[in-house]
């Protein structure tokens, strides 16, 4: 069983819209702070011929309130800054008497030459 604690992150909108060049742009903007009980769920890390890819999955269990019933109909629009890294929402996941939810959260660090 993982340790889960009361860590502080921030919440962000995502806006996605294509530059003069047609290349992609994500803009991240802080929308709220919180404090959700973290859990890591699972650390990997893949290991080819040449590189290594680091992948975590983390969850993180946020008390029910519009803002999450927000981020749980329209998870794609929304990201975390946990610990200076941005991550992204994988599931949500509502409590059946809508007391919690829990967003399941992942991070891929960029490629690392072996």
């Amino acid at each position: 069983m993982a340790i889960t604690r009361y860590e502080q992150v921030d919440v962000n909108t995502l806006t996605f819209a294509t530059n003069a060049y047609g290349e992609g742009e994500t803009t991240i903007t802080k929308w709220f702070s919180s404090r959700p009980m973290v859990g890591e769920v699972k650390a990997s890390v893949a290991i080819s011929e040449r590189y290594r890819v680091y992948q975590d999955l983390i969850s993180m269990k946020f008390n029910y309130t519009p803002n999450m019933q927000t981020i749980s109909n329209n998870q794609n629009l929304y990201s975390i800054t946990y610990r200076g890294n941005e991550w992204r929402i994988a599931d949500c996941l509502e409590a059946n008497d809508r007391m919690s939810v829990m967003l399941m959260c992942y991070r891929s660090d960029p490629i690392t030459e072996v």
